[in-house]
């Protein structure tokens, strides 16, 4: 099988990370749009790109997002991307939206070669000097997915707290080392746990039951509850961390899951301290 081109083609790009399930509704653009915010609120030039051909981030965020032409619109006609990238209040955070899709059953118009497309705006994207580069992707591994996969350094997993989850798990590791034999540079970042109910016996044997099968520490310690304050951040447009004057404790959920990906993906500080501390007082 023909090996495919390095997943960062411009060295400004220092990671991408593609957030992906096998199945949709376990909180993927949540993820994304929190996790993309805490980034850039540590000092990471952060650059959030929406793959869902359902337009979820743009949904999440602001009416002006979810009309405003994206990366289906980069993908499917060939226009370049740095046009459509949208700046937000926070300096270190920006945005691409999904657009306008060909149909919501065959997002790249026919003769689009989508892969190449991507190749390409990675490229133009490595004209900036973003840190971190994150995908949320469409359900599943395959396809538009696949390719972003492909093209990813790393990639997180959602996963649902509940029994049936589980089952997932294995195609997706199974996946990833598929495409690392294919020629991909993508590593598991890890598996995040997502609605949680830590009060729950069920939710409880799930968790114990990864943690005992999955191999190294591939189940990463931040795990996300199941909490109202989604759907309140959501309908506000704003990521958890925006919701109130003092962040609900959710929302503190992501500043613990950046700080774990840091070490995980080997991001090196965007703000290097000289000094190993700082006094109080002189």
């Amino acid at each position: 099988m023909q090996n495919h081109e390095p997943a960062i083609e411009c060295a400004q790009i220092v990671i991408t990370l593609a957030i992906t399930s096998q199945k949709g509704g376990v909180g993927k653009t949540t993820t994304a749009v929190n996790l993309a915010y805490a980034l850039a609120k540590r000092g990471w030039h952060t650059l959030l790109i929406d793959t869902d051909p359902q337009g979820s981030v743009g949904l999440s965020l602001s009416e002006r997002a979810r009309k405003c032409p994206g990366f289906y619109d980069a993908v499917n006609t060939g226009a370049p991307a740095l046009p459509l990238i949208l700046q937000t209040r926070l300096p270190e955070l920006e945005l691409l939206t999904a657009g306008q899709t060909h149909s919501f059953f065959s997002v790249a118009a026919e003769g689009i070669n989508a892969e190449a497309e991507i190749r390409r705006i990675l490229s133009e994207v490595g004209q900036r000097r973003y840190d971190i580069v994150l995908f949320d992707t469409p359900a599943g591994l395959g396809g538009l997915t696949g390719s972003i996969l492909r093209h990813s350094n790393f990639a997180l997993v959602p996963q649902q707290a509940e029994p049936l989850g589980l089952r997932s798990i294995p195609q997706v590791l199974e996946a990833l080392r598929f495409l690392r034999r294919d020629g991909s540079q993508i590593e598991l970042a890890g598996i995040l746990l997502t609605m949680v109910q830590q009060d729950q016996p069920q939710a409880q044997d799930v968790i114990r039951e990864l943690r005992s099968l999955l191999p190294g520490r591939l189940l990463l310690d931040a795990m996300v509850p199941r909490d109202p304050v989604f759907l309140q951040a959501s309908s506000a447009g704003v990521p958890l961390g925006l919701l109130h004057r003092h962040p609900p404790a959710s929302a503190h959920v992501f500043d613990q899951l950046a700080a774990e990906l840091e070490v995980r993906m080997r991001l090196k500080s965007p703000t290097p301290d000289t000094n190993e501390f700082t006094r109080l007082m002189d």
